[in-house]
């Protein structure tokens, strides 16, 4: 199984616990200082939103894993975030950062495309 883009083994099942996937996301990263900015579109590419992602919050650190290790081409120095991941990151996120990116999750969980920029 794969959350958030690592491999889970399949002894584990659907029920890999956060605190695995949180590990895994933060070994190793370097999130600090990073801004990250998501900008959400429709499927015809009209561009409806730009958000930034709170600093220290996992969603922040996931995004910025992501964007590191994605194989996702950049394209004007945005990578397309995956429908799976996004919304994995968005059940995480509620579950660990609570009000802190309550808006943002609820963002994450529909239908648009979304795409994410660190700097």
């Amino acid at each position: 199984m794969f959350i958030c883009g690592y491999h889970f083994p399949a002894d584990m099942g659907n029920d890999v616990s956060f605190d695995k996937v949180i590990e895994k996301i933060e070994d190793g990263l370097d999130a600090a200082g990073k801004t990250v900015t998501l900008t959400s579109e429709t499927r015809e590419g009209q561009l409806l939103e730009t958000i930034e992602v709170a600093e220290g919050s996992f969603a922040h650190k996931a995004l910025v894993d992501y964007f590191n290790n994605t194989e996702v081409q950049e394209k004007n120095g945005f990578k397309m975030v995956y429908y799976t991941n996004k919304y994995q990151i968005s059940e995480i996120s509620k579950s660990v950062d609570g009000e802190a990116t309550k808006d943002l999750c609820k963002k994450l969980d529909d239908m648009n495309l979304y795409r994410v920029k660190v700097a």
